[in-house]
């Protein structure tokens, strides 16, 4: 029985240096319920209600395991994996523009070649040349 006490305290004193330092480390703006001051003080003074407290009416919503982890989440957003990089081959679009700079390209050649004939032409009949 001793033996189940002692780790029942060690439990109670490891969750309640966890919450210590997590209150500490947490965002002000980020805590919910009561001000972060208040938090502290009711995990230091009453440190197994405080604690559970803390952890379950006071942490940021989506807060990590890690101490001050406050990098808010929403939950929908945890779960969904992060969307990877797209190289420019991969898009429809960047292909459909390359096709229409090639498209646009091919008929400026066009009537490059069609001005420089009609030019020449010009310059043949020219009866000044």
């Amino acid at each position: 029985m001793i033996y189940g006490g002692g780790l029942l305290g060690l439990a109670v004193l490891a969750l309640w240096l966890y919450c210590i330092f997590d209150v500490i480390s947490t965002q002000e703006a980020l805590v919910r319920n009561l001000p972060k001051m208040l938090w502290l003080v009711l995990v230091v003074i009453l440190p197994a209600v405080g604690s559970i407290s803390w952890l379950v009416l006071g942490r940021p919503a989506g807060a990590g395991f890690t101490p001050g982890e406050t990098g808010y989440r929403r939950p929908e957003t945890r779960s969904r994996p992060a969307p990877r990089p797209i190289g420019p081959e991969d898009s429809p679009q960047f292909i459909s523009e390359i096709e229409d700079r090639a498209t646009r390209l091919r008929k400026w050649e066009e009537d490059l070649k069609r001005r420089e004939d009609e030019l020449r032409r010009k310059e043949g009949d020219d009866p000044k040349s």
